[in-house]
């Protein structure tokens, strides 16, 4: 297989649960590596689905890289999902779009809640920025970590998911809202202006 697939979660097994099984129908021998924050003690006797479960919530940025970090070491792409969602696609077709952009970062047109990131430019931009915690700003992050390597991502329709649930982590758990503005004030700290007008070049201008 060209990919594997990688989803966080942290409160919404609930969601997660259905659409688990329906990717093992849509995406057949692709292995699913799933960190779970909560400890919500997430199940599964298929072989090709890995839980990893965490003693606390490390995080969104933490836990893209323990996924990545697994992923990488025997497939050059990894498919990142929100567990949320439901991706609506099947192996041909992820890798069908791999093909023609094998080494671009492609992501879902509403938001990075599904999105694909080659090895090669995990790589050379490196992993995502973990003081963003516990979520928030550490995708921006890294799309302008990107472009001050000359790489930019790329918005396509074909990653939108088939079921969106924007935020459902939140609504289940709403005093994670409160970190949003926290890591906002971090983010122009780091950058020296919110997304797509910032200043520095080197983080915190150092």
């Amino acid at each position: 297989m060209k990919f594997a697939i990688g989803i966080p979660t942290l409160n919404r097994a609930d969601l997660l649960a259905p659409s688990l099984e329906m990717y093992l129908k849509d995406f057949p021998g692709v292995k699913i590596y799933i960190v779970d924050n909560g400890n919500q003690k997430i199940r599964s006797f298929n072989p090709d689905v890995i839980v990893k479960t965490m003693d606390k919530n490390i995080g969104c940025g933490p836990s893209w890289n323990v996924l990545l970090g697994e992923i990488f070491k025997n497939h050059e792409h990894g498919l990142i999902l929100n567990d949320d969602i439901y991706l609506g696609k099947n192996t041909k077709d992820i890798e069908n779009l791999i093909s023609k952009k094998p080494q671009s970062f492609l992501t879902a047109t509403p938001d990075w809640c599904a999105f694909i990131i080659p090895k090669s430019i995990y790589e050379n931009v490196g992993q995502f920025d973990e003081c963003f915690y516990p979520a928030y700003y550490e995708d921006n992050s890294y799309a302008y970590r990107m472009k001050l390597k000359g790489l930019s991502h790329i918005k396509t329709p074909y990653l939108n998911p088939s079921v969106y649930r924007a935020s459902q982590t939140i609504d289940k758990d709403k005093s994670l809202f409160n970190y949003r503005l926290k890591n906002k004030e971090l983010y122009v700290e780091m950058w020296g202006g919110l997304p797509e007008r910032e200043t520095f070049k080197t983080p915190f201008n150092k």
